[in-house]
């Protein structure tokens, strides 16, 4: 896990092209595991970043993402993928019910934004 804290602070916002999919405000808990088993994203960027690094299951292969499925009514985001080496498929869910997610996401809808989750957030596990 210590080696997706890289990603952390990644983006540099004195970059005159700003991306928008990337959360400047991202934290420790960032691809830690809820209990239930999700991968905790703060942005959108980070969970395409967190699927092409994430080996295939099944042999280990490189990921490509083939969809993504909006399942913000469960506090969840779903990244379809498939092994670029063996074929299969597999997904990833990321939790998107912390606070640093919805934050970020109504920052870049302003008045758009609607909270979809009525949850709590979740936490990252504890090992």
């Amino acid at each position: 896990m210590g080696f997706f804290r890289r990603f952390i602070g990644r983006h540099d916002d004195s970059s005159d092209n700003h991306d928008s999919s990337v959360n400047p405000s991202r934290t420790e808990s960032l691809f830690a595991l809820t209990k239930e088993g999700y991968v905790i994203a703060e942005d959108i960027a980070c969970q395409y970043e967190f699927a092409e690094t994430e080996p295939c299951p099944h042999c280990d292969g490189p990921l490509k993402v083939l969809a993504q499925i909006n399942r913000a009514s469960q506090g969840l985001n779903e990244l379809v993928c498939a092994c670029r080496q063996c074929g299969r498929r597999s997904s990833i869910i990321f939790d998107v019910s912390n606070n640093v997610y919805q934050d970020w996401m109504a920052e870049q809808l302003g008045d758009l934004y609607i909270r979809n989750y009525d949850g709590p957030p979740r936490r990252p596990s504890r090992r």
